[in-house]
């Protein structure tokens, strides 16, 4: 009853705001409505947004009201018109990202739409479309309004960047919207006044595809400015749900491998402050993180191709560029001068040795771990490891000796060894691991066939020519007693495949 009539005026107030506040957090739904319905209707809404004490009026109509759908029509209808000057206002930019987060697509469409320009927002349909805006579909929709639009965006993205808001989702969003219809050049001309903020887009996905397409098409200069940016943060970065992906196109894309592993990768070879156990490898956590350890495998692979394996090409669309390019005087020009396979081995000259000591040390626990066991299989691919064979053929005859917890009968790492085996099989390499498992094993491989997983590490031994005779002789010996073992079995897939092998 004391402010009806008179909440915007109370609004404003630095220390009466809290009384408006109160009413919409404590109200019923009737009478935080009420509330909104004056706010929207009789006073500026807009203006409130804008105001240090009074935004917080706005957030909480948005926090309490958002499932009353008149509050949130009234609301939407206040604001429209007003979204792109609110974006990139200090106070109001709040406002804005609460809205988006807080309603659905629906709620927000028409908002939305006013990101792309008065065209789009003035003259979208009534009833909101079943399928969410964006800007790409926007400009197919309209394709000769690609130029206007274009220039509107980047309006937006540089009042933004100088008024440092780009750690709000929002422009996030509409940054990579952008990255995505621009072209090369157009990335290449804005990267300049973004790549010093690159740690505050990390957080979510599409700020981490702005940073990874900004070192993609920038200059070597904005690529060392990013990884100023980032300096420090690689081990928090890599073990992000969606940060590693721009640490990842860092890495590939730069051609200066010495400050990459300066101002990269180094942090990554000592351990963390707060690690007790000063024995543990620093890169142990990397190695047997989904995402972390694909900077391993991408660096490891022998070539870009072979390193796609380990890449989503949905949600890592942007590793699936190896070469990216821009053009310059009417013709495409490469970003990245070195080529991939050199960048690669300049890389892992600085990090052979802790990758050995990684798998050798930690051999079980890489073994057991899905990522883990990939990192270990192409460490041994690339280096040929005397240690590594060492200590993986060490595990394997020590959960054989004890019967607890057998690699053979793991289902991560019977598959682990079963890779290392066939890593055996490709042309010009020297049989290292097969060898060593091979006559560690000599009079005791009936032990490994007494499990159905055991047999198909078996039977990728005898694809390695080198040892295949052998093992088939013994094999053979006892192949009663791998016929029996079949026969109890309830899974026989394993024992099909070596008595498969054994008889070609």
């Amino acid at each position: 009853e004391l402010i009806r009539g008179r909440m915007h005026e109370v609004a404003l107030q630095h220390d009466a705001s809290r009384v408006v506040q109160a009413a919409i957090q404590f109200g019923n739904d009737s009478e935080r409505r009420e509330v909104v319905k004056e706010l929207c209707t009789k006073g500026n809404l807009p203006e409130l947004a804008k105001f240090q004490y009074s935004h917080f009026i706005v957030l909480k109509i948005i926090k309490y009201c958002a499932q009353d759908a008149q509050s949130v029509q009234l609301l939407c209808k206040a604001l429209k018109g007003h979204i792109p000057k609110l974006a990139v206002h200090a106070v109001a930019a709040r406002v804005v990202e609460l809205l988006m987060s807080t309603f659905d697509d629906k709620q927000t469409q028409a908002l939305k739409l006013e990101f792309y320009g008065p065209h789009f927002s003035l003259f979208a349909p009534d009833a909101p479309s079943k399928t969410k805006p964006s800007l790409k579909l926007c400009l197919q929709q309209s394709p000769d309004k690609k130029p206007p639009t274009l220039q509107f965006v980047v309006s937006i993205l540089n009042k933004g960047i100088e008024k440092g808001l780009l750690g709000f989702v929002y422009l996030q969003q509409l940054f990579a919207e952008y990255v995505d219809v621009a072209t090369p050049n157009d990335i290449r001309a804005i990267a300049a006044s973004v790549v010093d903020h690159s740690i505050h887009l990390l957080s979510t996905r599409p700020g981490t595809n702005v940073v990874a397409s900004l070192a993609s098409y920038g200059t070597a200069k904005d690529r060392k400015r990013i990884m100023k940016s980032l300096k420090g943060y690689t081990r928090s970065s890599l073990l992000h749900r969606d940060a590693y992906l721009a640490i990842l196109r860092l890495v590939t894309v730069t051609d200066d491998t010495v400050t990459v592993f300066k101002t990269v990768l180094a942090e990554l070879l000592a351990n963390p402050d707060d690690e007790e156990d000063q024995d543990k490898s620093p890169l142990l956590d990397i190695a047997t993180d989904d995402n972390g350890s694909k900077l391993l495998l991408v660096l490891l692979a022998k070539s870009d191709e072979a390193a796609k394996r380990y890449l989503d090409p949905v949600t890592e669309q942007p590793m699936m560029h190896p070469n990216p390019t821009i053009v310059e005087n009417g013709q495409e020009t490469p970003t990245s001068k070195k080529n991939p396979d050199t960048r690669r081995k300049e890389l892992l000259q600085h990090l052979q040795k802790p990758l050995v000591h990684l798998c050798s040390n930690h051999a079980n626990l890489l073994l057991r771990s899905t990522p883990g066991c990939r990192v270990l299989k192409e460490v041994y691919s690339r280096f040929r490891s005397g240690q590594v064979v060492d200590a993986v053929v060490a595990e394997c005859v020590a959960t054989v000796t004890t019967g607890e917890d057998s690699l053979f009968e793991d289902r991560t790492g019977h598959g682990a060894l079963k890779q290392l085996v066939l890593a055996d099989t490709d042309d010009g390499v020297e049989p290292n691991f097969s060898s060593a498992f091979a006559s560690e094993f000599k009079g005791k491989l009936h032990n490994v066939a007494s499990s159905s997983r055991g047999c198909f590490v078996l039977a990728s031994l005898l694809k390695v020519l080198a040892v295949r005779d052998d093992v088939l002789l013994e094999l053979r010996k006892h192949k009663k007693s791998i016929v029996k073992a079949s026969d109890k079995s309830k899974v026989k897939a394993g024992f099909d495949a070596i008595l498969k092998a054994m008889s070609n």
